[in-house]
């Protein structure tokens, strides 16, 4: 390691903390065997360096964070609905409860097409909003889960005799098991994400469609943009210019007199 400059980041940022990459309650063994090798001149980049709870039987991943340059600001992007809502009888109650209401709201109009229309824009509305309460919810509890494990993970790390810790272990396997449930979710919303189109009925969440959602993702970024005058715009120029371009587009030229208008 010093032949070659790397340290082991983890020693660097938590020298007096004991957590260990593989511990197994049959052989009563705790052991580092994985680990994060960096160059030294690194060290300042490093956001953060853990090691963290999984779903394996006796694994646990190690994390790493750096902190590079900053994103390109995005746009809301173009919202699809996502079907698999349709099974959550939460979502299901919700549709309905707006579908009452918005008979009520728009029994005036007598158009079908419009009615429709006004539907959809209110359909996509209350799907929106559901989607992201249920999302930051998956979000609180997955947070909350790796946090009681990490705590439960300090006390068995610490323990010499794993016997001793017996309900802290039942209550681990209990968080990773919600945990995985969690997992399977995220992973169903990846398939749906990455627009896959073989996605065979029963198949597990890999992280093929995980990769595959990330590579659509960063496909729809627009790092660079040259305007009318031939100018390259990069990063926060981006966004303001398209929005000047569909304003201009989208825009009313024509004067026209309020006299000329039909009553």
């Amino acid at each position: 390691m010093e032949m070659f400059d790397l340290v082991d980041i983890q020693r660097v940022k938590h020298p007096n903390v004991n957590k260990y990459s593989y511990v197994s309650k049959a052989l009563n063994v705790k052991s580092r065997i994985d680990f994060f090798l960096i160059a030294k001149g690194l060290i300042k980049y490093v956001r953060k360096s853990d090691v963290l709870s999984l779903i394996a039987p006796d694994h646990k991943s190690i994390h790493l964070s750096l902190a590079w340059t900053k994103e390109s600001p995005r746009g809301p992007g173009f919202w699809k609905f996502n079907n698999t809502l349709l099974s959550d009888e939460n979502f299901v109650k919700e549709i309905r409860n707006m579908y009452q209401s918005f008979r009520k709201e728009y029994c005036y109009v007598e158009d079908k097409q419009l009615f429709w229309e006004l539907l959809k824009m209110e359909i996509r509305s209350t799907t929106i909003s559901f989607a992201k309460r249920k999302a930051n919810w998956s979000k609180s509890r997955e947070f909350a889960i790796k946090q009681q494990l990490n705590n439960l993970d300090d006390i068995i790390c610490n323990s010499d005799d794993l016997q001793n810790v017996s309900p802290q272990l039942d209550q681990y396997e209990e968080l990773k098991n919600e945990l995985q449930k969690l997992y399977q979710d995220k992973g169903e919303g990846a398939k749906f994400r990455s627009k896959s189109i073989w996605i065979e009925q029963g198949e597990r969440p890999t992280k093929y469609f995980f990769n595959l959602e990330k590579r659509n993702y960063k496909r729809r970024v627009i790092t660079e943009l040259e305007d009318e005058n031939g100018k390259r715009l990069y990063e926060e120029q981006i966004l303001p210019e398209i929005e000047a371009s569909y304003k201009n587009v989208y825009s009313s030229k024509i004067d026209v007199a309020p006299e000329s208008l039909p009553l």
